[in-house]
């Protein structure tokens, strides 16, 4: 006959002297059932939020400021229609480009004060809305100043256009003045810092820059440059 001796499920369940009494439950696994971990209790997520969201903030003030400072420099701003990359006291920044359907290139001090005369600077495009009623006035004008024997100037540059479109478009707008072809904006942008068409300015016998105008000009308003820049205004 045997010798073990099976004990009782109350006895087994019974710690001896010095043992600690097992988990409710009857195992060592934890609570939950299983074997499986219970979830650690969620930290309150409302200061985590709070702090990225003041973080973020500051980022974003930052970057505002530095692209203020670094671009803020370069890009033109407008006053009552004047564009203020060259501002009126300024010396008309000197230039030479190809001249439109070829022959002689275009340098503004040239035309203009090298020979003690005013002129009327227009930046236009054959793809620019206003500029398709602004550049026949000016041609119109151009050709009057011509024939009554004024000291006016008329010089274009036509703005990052294929010369085939703005060819025609000169033409067709009855332009003779000499127009400057300028494919790659190193006059209009980088020269002068523009970044709209039409933009027309008023240059005086020394070369200085008397006024200026975004958009296009009316026949009242040229008429009454043209009368300032000979002095009659």
């Amino acid at each position: 006959m045997s010798d073990v001796v099976d004990a009782s499920p109350s006895e087994a369940a019974t710690p001896q002297p010095g043992q600690d009494s097992p988990p409710p439950g009857g195992d060592d696994s934890p609570p939950g059932g299983d074997g499986i971990a219970p979830q650690p209790d969620a930290r309150p997520q409302g200061p985590r939020r709070l702090r990225s969201l003041i973080i973020g903030v500051v980022i974003a003030g930052l970057l505002a400021v530095f692209l203020f400072l670094v671009l803020g420099r370069s890009t033109p701003t407008t006053v009552n229609g004047s564009t203020q990359g060259v501002t009126v006291g300024d010396l008309a920044p000197n230039f030479t480009l190809p001249r439109l359907g070829g022959g002689k290139p275009v340098n503004l001090d040239a035309i203009g004060v090298n020979r003690h005369k005013p002129v009327i600077l227009n930046f236009f495009a054959s793809w620019c809305g206003p500029c398709q009623a602004e550049t026949p006035m000016l041609a119109k004008a151009a050709a009057a100043a011509q024939a009554a024997g004024s000291p006016v100037q008329f010089v274009g540059v036509d703005v990052n256009d294929p010369s085939s479109n703005a060819l025609a478009f000169v033409r067709q707008s009855g332009v003779t003045y000499p127009v400057g072809s300028d494919l790659t904006l190193k006059v209009t942008s980088a020269l002068y810092a523009l970044n709209g068409q039409p933009n027309t300015y008023f240059i005086d016998g020394s070369g200085h820059v008397i006024g200026s105008k975004l958009g296009a000009l009316n026949a009242t308003e040229l008429a009454q440059w043209m009368k300032r820049l000979t002095g009659g205004g």
